[in-house]
């Protein structure tokens, strides 16, 4: 009897007092929600414009005034710098007094024509009465027609003085350089005083208006990706922010540069947002491209996912093991279509030592269900 009651005395003890405590994990309960099957660039992209000028002199000169420098917000047609300008317009102030000559002289040539015909549409008359002779009538039509053509030639010459003034404007316009769409200058390239020659840049121009990122992607997804593909933008300075993007250009052609880490280049348009900050070309960018998505499936966090195809639930102050099938995943979350029912506890800390099954666990919650809102917020 002695023995039997040490017997139940250990057994007792083993299962209280010497009963290992429970492990502490952390766990999701498996809800419905979002589930996205999706590919990120496998190296940094880059911000880039669609258009992007650098700008040149149409004529040699001298800079003599910047009117916008790096930074400045420009519109299209907007003078961005002047060359000097003085003999340019004294050629031109040269050309409109000579113009002005040209139509003084075709207004005085004028007036002598139309004296002239009146003269000779009289004598027509007179001569027809038989009132003046051959001889004069002859004269009138001789007086008439170089009247004609002095007007002519006085026409003329105003025509060869307005081509001129044309010239000597175009010759101006020439040494102004402007904006060729609307922008801001990204870089000034001359200084005040500086001598530049023609089709010397002087100036970049940026337009923020058309923006994409261009970023390499694993060769491995090239049968996946398309044209057309919803992605969403991040950009290093600015976490947290996302731009919704659209994939509009990839590449025909692998880059086999590094043959042991080939890529495919994708060009994501961003979609403006007039609430977020302007992003800059430039800055580095990664790009997440969305190939499909399940609304409103049962999911688990993708780190709790064994193998592929196992979970570790929590049950009734147990570890137990789940076999699981799943659908769409991604870094954050797995679809799970069978094996765990919704609500269940899904272990997410595997790592801690003893994590396995028939383990005593006691579980709470785990900082992954910020994941969801992750996801949630990235969706276009």
């Amino acid at each position: 009897m002695v023995a039997i009651a040490v017997v139940v005395v250990l057994v007792v003890l083993q299962l209280t007092a010497f009963r290992p405590r429970p492990i502490e994990v952390e766990g999701v309960r498996a809800s419905r929600g979002l589930v996205e099957d999706a590919v990120t660039n496998s190296q940094a992209g880059t911000v880039k414009a669609r258009l992007r000028a650098r700008v040149g002199a149409e004529r040699a000169g001298r800079v003599a005034t910047i009117a916008r420098r790096e930074g400045a917000r420009v519109r299209r047609g907007e003078i961005m710098i002047l060359l000097d300008a003085s003999t340019a317009q004294n050629q031109l102030d040269v050309a409109q007094r000579d113009l002005d000559a040209a139509g003084a002289g075709v207004e005085v040539a004028r007036a002598t024509a139309t004296l002239a015909r009146q003269q000779h549409e009289r004598n027509v008359r007179l001569f027809a009465d038989q009132l003046i002779s051959q001889g004069e009538m002859d004269q009138s039509r001789s007086r008439f027609e170089a009247a004609q053509a002095e007007l002519q030639g006085a026409e003329a010459r105003q025509e060869r003085a307005r081509s001129a003034r044309r010239q000597a404007q175009n010759e101006l316009d020439h040494l102004r350089v402007l904006a060729p769409f609307d922008g801001v200058v990204g870089d000034l390239m001359v200084e005040l005083g500086e001598s530049v020659v023609p089709g010397q840049p002087v100036l970049e121009v940026v337009s923020l208006d058309s923006l994409y990122v261009s970023a390499p992607l694993d060769e491995m997804d090239i049968g996946r990706v398309r044209e057309g593909l919803p992605a969403r933008v991040t950009l290093d300075p600015y976490r947290g922010q996302i731009w919704r993007g659209v994939v509009t250009l990839v590449s025909p052609v692998v880059n086999d540069t590094r043959e042991q880490n080939r890529t495919l280049e994708v060009e994501v348009e961003m979609i403006p947002d007039p609430a977020a900050p302007t992003p800059k070309p430039g800055t580095s960018a990664d790009v997440e491209i969305v190939l499909d998505r399940h609304d409103d499936v049962l999911r688990v966090p993708t780190n709790a996912v064994i193998e592929g195809r196992r979970v570790l639930v929590a049950e009734k102050g147990q570890a137990v093991q789940r076999e699981v099938t799943t659908g769409l995943r991604n870094w954050d979350w797995t679809e799970v279509r069978s094996g765990v029912s919704e609500g269940a506890w899904v272990i997410t800390s595997l790592e801690k030592q003893g994590v396995k099954n028939g383990a005593r666990v006691k579980v709470r919650p785990a900082a992954a269900d910020s994941a969801a809102q992750r996801t949630e917020a990235r969706t276009p």
